[in-house]
């Protein structure tokens, strides 16, 4: 049986809705933010939060927990530490955030990206972990997708996927470029966000449709010959999961400036190219380039294959399964 704590945020119950098989429960928690201000509301939160962890914790009974970092992460993990059991903590992140980095001080055991170490944590508790991907991010042939998201099989795509933070500028740059997209014959699949435009533009030779959410990710990825992203590790995993090659713009304000690092990770393995926010201006060029180089995008898509083989997400979970069945047997 498994429990997940999730956070009050719209993002994490429009999640939840989607998998009512599985049981959540909302946390407590809050960021340590930058500022005085945001530093000393955190002391009361966490210790609100410490409260509410104890009482679920005491509740449920665990026999394991597995932290994924966040303000969330650290009351649980306290309470479980102090109550013996089992505490495992993954960054899926190239560059570990706040949370993680305490929390491994006194985990289990810690799961990071290959080649990730933290200083401070002996060796044997440390090991090599991927990202799980999503069950319906599965890779399907070219036609196939492109058929279920209703996009012709003749032609390029580009799908455009800037998440909440990403979606506004990278929309007004689709808007602007719909003349180019029509004269080359590209379709495009723009992602804009929760409350985002909804409307589709057709010419002779090029669809460009513009919806919020996409509830078929998997036949997007697939269907496009290039995507257009942010640089977090759960996007990261997907492109590499469904071969898209991809041209990625950080997140300039994610914590620690991590998608940097993540972006980094994937431009030098030669599956991405990255482009800054500040140049969208050349984000055009890079685009049309990219898209009639079919020598490009095959080498692009091969260095993905090589990346997605290497995400050995599995690690977490047989772990986890062994660590519960033997917290089981103690308490038997």
């Amino acid at each position: 049986d498994c429990l997940l704590m999730v956070s009050g945020k719209a993002v994490d119950a429009q999640m939840t809705a989607k998998y009512q098989r599985l049981k959540f429960v909302v946390g407590q928690g809050r960021g340590f933010g930058p500022g005085l201000k945001n530093k000393i509301k955190f002391f009361p939160a966490f210790i609100g939060s410490l409260v509410s962890a104890w009482r679920l914790i005491s509740r449920y009974r665990p026999h394991v927990l597995v932290c994924f970092g966040g303000f969330m992460s650290l009351a649980p993990a306290l309470v479980c530490a102090l109550r013996g059991i089992p505490v495992m903590v993954h960054e899926a992140n190239r560059r570990p955030g706040k949370a993680v980095r305490l929390i491994a001080r006194f985990a289990t055991s810690v799961h990071l990206p290959a080649g990730v170490r933290l200083g401070g944590v002996p060796a044997e508790r440390q090991q090599d972990s991927g990202f799980p991907v999503r069950q319906e991010i599965t890779p399907s042939a070219r036609e196939v997708a492109r058929h279920a998201i209703g996009i012709p099989a003749q032609g390029r795509m580009l799908l455009i996927a800037g998440g909440s933070q990403g979606a506004k500028i990278l929309t007004r740059w689709v808007e602007n470029h719909l003349s180019d997209f029509a004269e080359r014959g590209i379709h495009v699949l723009c992602l804009t966000g929760s409350g985002g435009l909804e409307k589709e533009v057709r010419t002779p030779h090029s669809i460009v449709r513009f919806q919020s959410f996409c509830h078929q990710m998997g036949s997007a990825y697939s269907a496009a010959d290039l995507a257009i992203t942010r640089a977090g590790a759960g996007t990261l995993a997907e492109l590499a999961a469904c071969r898209t090659p991809s041209i990625l713009i950080p997140y300039a304000l994610a914590a620690d400036n991590h998608q940097a690092a993540n972006a980094d990770y994937f431009v030098e393995a030669g599956a991405a190219l990255l482009c800054s926010e500040k140049q969208d201006s050349e984000l055009a060029s890079r685009v049309f380039e990219l898209l009639s180089d079919n020598s490009r995008l095959a080498t692009m898509r091969d260095a993905l294959a090589m990346l997605d083989a290497t995400n050995r997400w599995e690690e977490i979970y047989h772990e986890t399964v062994k660590r519960a069945k033997a917290q089981e047997e103690l308490r038997s």
